[in-house]
């Protein structure tokens, strides 16, 4: 599991640079708009839309390291005073509904990114097609299921080894 971990890290850590590398480019979209009105050069089209789509970027391509580094809220104040094979059932209990929900919202981006890709569908102003953002979101949540998956396994084991695997 040592290499399959490493690996996800390594994958789910290059994810997360391309969210920073959305941030720094929303950022620097929004200054130089902000600029050019108050210079009086008038706006930069197609901001609104853009960032809107760098926001989505932003948020999906973080969501597989935040998992990884299991940098969400967990609820520590009821499941640390159990004992550590409880708190591995806890464990596998949160990790399968996590899982079903990020399989549900992977199944349904693909399904929405065929669709927008059949019916062309693009922003408004810039034109840009949706469905690239749609596969980008779907993959990246299809990373955060493979992570849940390495979780879940996890938990299973410290559950029937009764040790703490997690």
């Amino acid at each position: 599991m040592n290499k399959l971990e490493k690996v996800l890290g390594s994958v789910t850590e290059k994810v997360a640079l391309g969210a920073m590398v959305a941030v720094v480019v929303c950022v620097g979209l929004v200054v130089a708009h902000v600029v050019r009105r108050a210079l009086g050069l008038g706006l930069i089209p197609g901001t609104n839309e853009t960032v809107t789509l760098l926001a989505a970027l932003i948020l999906s391509l973080g969501i597989p390291y935040l998992t990884f580094v299991k940098g969400h809220v967990a609820v520590g104040i009821l499941v640390d005073r159990l004992a550590l094979r409880k708190q591995a059932g806890f464990d596998v209990f949160t990790y399968a509904v996590s899982l079903g929900i990020a399989v549900a919202l992977t199944w349904a981006m693909v399904a929405l990114g065929i669709q927008n890709q059949k019916s062309g569908w693009h922003t408004g102003v810039l034109e840009v097609p949706l469905f690239y953002f749609d596969y980008v979101i779907a993959g990246s949540l299809g990373l955060t299921c493979v992570v849940l998956v390495k979780d879940l396994v996890k938990a299973v084991a410290s559950v029937v080894k009764g040790s703490e695997a997690t």
